[in-house]
């Protein structure tokens, strides 16, 4: 039998919320199915990566996967987890301790044939290494001096990292400054959409139906603006009253987001044109799209949101906001809107709704975007390459 080369640490036990999840699960996926004969894998998950796992058909019941229900990241909560996962690095003796995304509080110290562990940390904290005005007006004067001490907090815990890896060069240079790291210590890698997406079956969706339903996919942190989702109702209702326009969430429904988003909607009158489904596993995705005519991504800030790839896997056009990071990830394959313009947004809905040209366009030119982007098997070499 072939000695492995390699003994690789996945650590993906801070991983509670959003699009990290999927990441996580879509790269372990990648490395049992290609299972490189020079490559030992150990993989220490959170219970909502297992989730995302299990609903793949991964099982980790296995010798090589551990399971921990706290966050070994937090810095009193996490202490126990912290010194299993210690115990887990000393047992397993990898070369690399490959942190899927940063920040981690813990700061590895093993060692493997008498060198020191390599720690690979992926890095997608947009408030810390590219914030922007307008989420930086969103949240006020007390929201900026939390956002800034988070930022410190960020940068101590990824400056435990020896090298990194981004998703798109927008986030180098904030990344660089704040950890004083150089361009050798960084790996560019673009995130693309799970294979789950590329198997899935599509369809067309049929706008000529007399419900037009529209898809917020993602956990509603502040930076996302999901909360100019009831304005957007309200003007669709106003300009389009031929149509009824139909709001589908992520959101939990105990979250403060969720609860205002909904308060809002009952105080414009379009209380019963938004619902949201609540946290959805990574292979149940795909139908969520394919049951809506239109992505809708108001996010103000983003790295690489994996959501435009799916749309576009999934054959649903992508209306988004008028800012950088959103035409750096899809170019023309996507309709955009002044982002803090809720009379815009529902314009730009309407215009694709009622062009069939454009929608063929967009789906046209989104096949484009995909093509260029790297499939999960190429995200997961280009990775391994990197270790």
């Amino acid at each position: 039998m072939k000695t492995s080369s390699l003994r690789v640490l996945v650590n993906a036990t801070n991983l509670v919320v959003g699009g990290s999840l999927q990441v996580a699960a879509s790269f372990i996926l990648e490395a049992i199915k290609a299972n490189d004969s020079d490559i030992e894998w150990f993989f220490c998950v959170s219970e909502l990566v297992a989730k995302n796992l299990n609903s793949l058909g991964i099982s980790v019941d296995s010798a090589r996967f551990e399971v921990f229900d706290r966050n070994p990241s937090h810095p009193l909560k996490g202490r126990k987890a912290r010194e299993r996962l210690s115990e887990i690095d000393k047992k397993f003796s990898p070369n690399i301790i490959f942190t899927v995304f940063g920040p981690f509080f813990k700061k590895f110290a093993g060692q493997h044939r008498g060198q020191p562990t390599a720690h690979l940390a992926g890095c997608a904290v947009g408030w810390s290494t590219h914030p922007n005005k307008l989420v930086y007006d969103l949240i006020g004067f007390k929201g900026r001096f939390h956002a800034r001490l988070r930022k410190v907090w960020d940068f101590y815990c990824l400056r435990k990292a020896d090298y990194y890896w981004i998703e798109l060069d927008v986030a180098r240079e904030g990344l660089k400054k704040g950890t004083g790291t150089d361009d050798a210590h960084i790996k560019t890698i673009k995130n693309t959409c799970a294979q789950v997406f590329h198997d899935a079956p599509k369809s067309h969706a049929d706008f000529s139906e007399d419900e037009i339903r529209l898809l917020a996919m993602g956990n509603p942190y502040i930076h996302k603006n999901f909360e100019i989702v009831p304005a957007v109702l309200a003007e669709l209702k106003r300009i389009d009253s031929s149509r009824k326009y139909f709001f589908t969430l992520t959101a939990s429904e105990e979250s403060v987001s969720w609860q205002n988003i909904k308060a809002n909607a009952e105080r414009l009158g379009v209380g019963d044109c938004i619902r949201t489904v609540g946290k959805v596993a990574l292979a149940d995705c795909p139908k969520l799209y394919s049951d809506n005519h239109i992505v809708f991504m108001p996010t103000l800030l983003e790295t690489f949101s994996a959501t435009y790839p799916e749309a576009m896997a999934m054959r649903r056009p992508v209306v988004t906001t008028d800012l950088n990071f959103a035409h750096d990830i899809c170019g023309n394959a996507a309709v955009y809107y002044s982002p803090l313009s809720a009379k815009d947004a529902a314009e730009k809905i309407v215009q694709v709704v009622e062009d069939a040209e454009l929608r063929s366009w967009l789906l046209a030119e989104g096949n484009k975007v995909l093509a260029a982007l790297p499939t999960p098997q190429e995200k997961y070499r280009s990775l391994v390459e990197y270790m």
